[in-house]
């Protein structure tokens, strides 16, 4: 029997054939290691002793993997400016941060240990649960912007993934943006229309007054294409007596988000005038007025006599 050094001893298998008893008293002190043409086999140890790690064994192997980070992981979240919920695999609430509690509107006590379609009503059998439950059994993240179930007519960017024994829902309203979309989206369709009447011109001006952008129909009313008219002065292309009224419309508009609608004559590249009626409104930007943005109609020849009366 060979003593492989303290607290540990090491014999053959002939060997606790031979000295079996032996090898039994030395067990009740200290696991002994059975060797095998000098390879470790077995361990012979007291039955109470494999008990006690059996046990352990189990207890490690069920324990919550993220037991020991989740405090961190918490703290860390309600800082995060989206909302975040932690589900189990249950879609029990382990967790919601503050910015989730804000957006859902109830208090995180009442959250916890409840399942996603009990801790709001509108969250049963909504788009979030059938994601969140969806990524637990595939272990897939999803993503997808969905209508809000905690308040009508408003918008989540949701996003939901696994991670080890949970479910992560991140989520954040993005209603403004939607809208910001669907203005934009109306605006197009406006523009696009204008374009297919073909009677009225528009214009956008910069904020010093030069032609940045301009349609067709207005092309036509001047007789000059696109690229020529960038970048010249809108007063440039009335008659000199309404440059200076002009002029002053644009500056207005540009200063204190003014709103005018002025009856003046156009002229095209031969000179020839056109009486029109100008509406000038202030294109804010995020930082400030960006320049001016003009709708231009021909105005009728019955309407256009007092203009073209006062020449």
């Amino acid at each position: 029997m060979a003593d492989g050094g303290d607290r540990e001893y090491h014999v053959t298998a002939a060997e606790l054939v031979r000295n079996f008893a032996q090898s039994r008293e030395m067990a009740r002190r200290h696991p002994v290691h059975i060797t095998h043409h000098g390879r470790e086999t077995h361990v012979l140890c007291e039955a109470e002793h494999y008990r006690e790690l059996l046990e352990e064994s189990l207890r490690v192997a069920g324990a919550d993997p993220l037991a020991d980070i989740e405090g961190p992981i918490f703290s860390f979240a309600d800082w995060i400016d989206d909302a975040l919920v932690i589900c189990d695999r249950e879609l029990r609430i382990v967790y919601a941060n503050r910015a989730a509690v804000a957006l859902i509107g109830t208090d995180a006590t009442s959250m916890r240990n409840r399942s996603l379609r009990h801790a709001h009503s509108g969250l049963a059998d909504s788009l979030i649960e059938i994601h969140a439950a969806r990524t637990y059994r595939l272990k897939e993240p999803s993503a997808a912007d969905l209508p809000s179930p905690f308040c009508k007519e408003n918008w989540l960017r949701f996003q939901c993934f696994p991670l080890a024994d949970r479910v992560i829902l991140k989520f954040r309203d993005i209603t403004e943006d939607v809208r910001s979309h669907r203005k934009a989206d109306v605006k197009r369709a406006i523009l696009q229309a204008m374009d297919d009447h073909g009677g009225v011109g528009c214009l956008k001006t910069s904020v010093r007054g030069t032609i940045s952008q301009v349609n067709e129909p207005f092309c036509r009313m001047v007789q000059l294409p696109g690229q020529r008219l960038i970048g010249m002065a809108v007063s440039d292309l009335v008659l000199p007596a309404d440059r200076h009224l002009v002029h002053g419309l644009i500056e207005e508009s540009l200063r204190a988000d003014g709103k005018h609608v002025v009856d003046v004559r156009l002229r095209n590249q031969h000179g020839a005038p056109t009486a029109v009626r100008f509406s000038l409104v202030q294109l804010m930007g995020t930082y400030g007025a960006e320049g001016v943005v003009m709708l231009v109609t021909e105005l009728t020849q019955t309407a256009a006599l007092p203009a073209l009366a006062s020449a």
